[in-house]
């Protein structure tokens, strides 16, 4: 048997306050005359489902049909839908609004109170910081000031040290150098300036000790220093060495390689050596102060009639006259038979 409800025939009512689903209202202008019509209601067991839950209602707000518009009581959807809704009679009107947690009067004296104290702490941060920063600022200005100083100091020091060396070593060693010191108490620069020819006249053992002196000197006063340099032509400014120190003082010379006389060195080791011990001698020197080659061209034969302990006076000597006088770092040897080009021996 069927229930009662869902045998509803349709049936005649007054109009009412109602919200359609589709969001359509009655269509009397809010200023019209009050009216009374006649419509034909159908009721057919609606249900209203909210997010998957449906909303009860009673016999009072059921939903119903009208020319196939569904019609619901605004309250109920409001309900549904969390919102609060009034009839304002006196204007006619119907009211939606959001329902809100209340806040009573002490929650927002508190909120306001808490917000008056954070700002006032706030303040005091800032007042503090501004504070410090302006102690920072000064701090960093009383510090570059000290730097400056010291750089001062020190310069003043290296000033007064570079005069000192001058005064001892300008002469020292036939040298007529210039020194300049530059840098501070923990890495020193050294410029020396001499002629060139001055520098070449140094034997390379008279170069290492002229520069450990002037060393010693500088750690004497400055004992935690690094110390470098660099030789220098006076008249065109080249170097003509470059060298570094360890923590003893010891000087490792680094020469700049340049280009040689060759004609010259050849000339040399002929006055020394081109009649030795009886036999005649030839020779050709190329390469540059860094490396260079010499070549001692003689007769098999009259090879063979000098002694062990002539040819080892011979080759020492001519690498003591290039390594020497002529300041080349590294020098390779060759005895050549004078016919033939052969090689006889490497020194």
């Amino acid at each position: 048997m069927k229930s009662l409800k869902s045998m509803k025939k349709p049936v005649i009512i007054t109009a009412v306050s109602a919200l359609a689903i589709s969001g359509a209202l009655f269509s009397q202008s809010t200023y019209a005359a009050q009216v009374t019509k006649p419509i034909q209601a159908v009721y057919n067991n609606i249900k209203i489902i909210y997010n998957g839950t449906e909303v009860p209602y009673d016999a009072k707000t059921e939903p119903f049909m009208l020319d196939g518009v569904t019609y619901l009581p605004l309250r109920l959807a409001g309900t549904a839908l969390d919102k609060k809704v009034e009839w304002d009679g006196t204007n006619k009107r119907v009211v939606i609004a959001d329902n809100g947690v209340p806040i009573d009067q002490s929650t927002v004296t508190a909120l306001n109170n808490q917000i008056t104290t954070l700002t006032q702490e706030l303040n005091t941060a800032k007042a503090a910081n501004t504070t410090k920063d302006a102690t920072i600022a000064q701090l960093q200005k009383d510090n570059q000031t000290l730097k400056d100083d010291a750089s001062k100091n020190s310069s003043d020091s290296l000033k007064d040290l570079q005069k000192q060396l001058n005064k001892d070593y300008s002469d020292t060693y036939n040298t007529n150098s210039d020194i300049t010191l530059d840098g501070n108490k923990k890495d020193i620069t050294v410029t020396i300036e001499m002629t060139k020819s001055r520098w070449e006249d140094l034997s390379s053992s008279r170069q290492k000790s002229y520069l450990e002196d002037i060393v010693d000197d500088i750690l004497k006063e400055y004992k935690d220093a690094d110390v470098e340099g660099t030789v220098k032509n006076s008249s065109n400014r080249d170097k003509l060495a470059t060298f570094t120190t360890n923590s003893k003082g010891d000087v490792t010379i680094k020469k700049i390689a340049s280009s040689l006389d060759t004609s010259t060195i050849q000339r040399n080791l002929s006055d020394r050596y081109g009649s030795y011990a009886g036999i005649n001698l030839d020779f050709t020197v190329r390469g540059d102060s860094s490396e260079a080659t010499v070549e001692v061209y003689v007769t098999s034969d009259d090879w063979n009639k000098l002694s062990g302990t002539q040819r080892t006076s011979l080759t020492d000597g001519v690498i003591y006259q290039l390594k020497e006088r002529e300041s080349i770092d590294r020098v390779i040897g060759y005895v050549r038979n004078k016919g033939n080009s052969s090689q006889i021996i490497t020194f």
